[in-house]
């Protein structure tokens, strides 16, 4: 099994709904066990705004593991400080912010492949 540590980033979360493929933060491929280490949100406005993590599931369960929680103006926020979230194949995390282009979004993981 391999084990590789990795980050994606997205810059100006979008305001859509959860909903959209537009919030697409990361996906599990089809093989792969993912592992989030830290999801950081910094805001880069001089307003605070709310984002909102969401998790579509291959079960068809899927779930907020954050809503509306704000992110100060020049600040930032650990969204999953000292937990592990595990996605599995073909999972996706999403992420949106309440304001246009006021947060971006820092997503360190672990991919466990076959």
């Amino acid at each position: 099994m391999a084990n590789t540590f990795k980050i994606d980033t997205k810059s100006s979360l979008v305001t859509d709904a959860t909903s959209s493929s537009t919030t697409n933060v990361l996906s599990a491929g089809a093989t792969s066990t993912i592992i989030l280490l830290s999801v950081l949100v910094s805001n880069k406005s001089g307003a605070s705004a709310n984002v909102d993590l969401f998790l579509v599931t291959n079960t068809g369960d899927d779930t907020f593991l954050l809503r509306n929680a704000p992110v100060p103006a020049g600040g930032s926020l650990d969204l999953i400080s000292g937990s592990k979230v595990i996605m599995e194949s073909s999972d996706v995390l999403r992420a949106r912010s309440d304001t246009a282009t006021a947060l971006d979004i820092s997503v360190s993981y672990l991919d466990q492949t076959p």
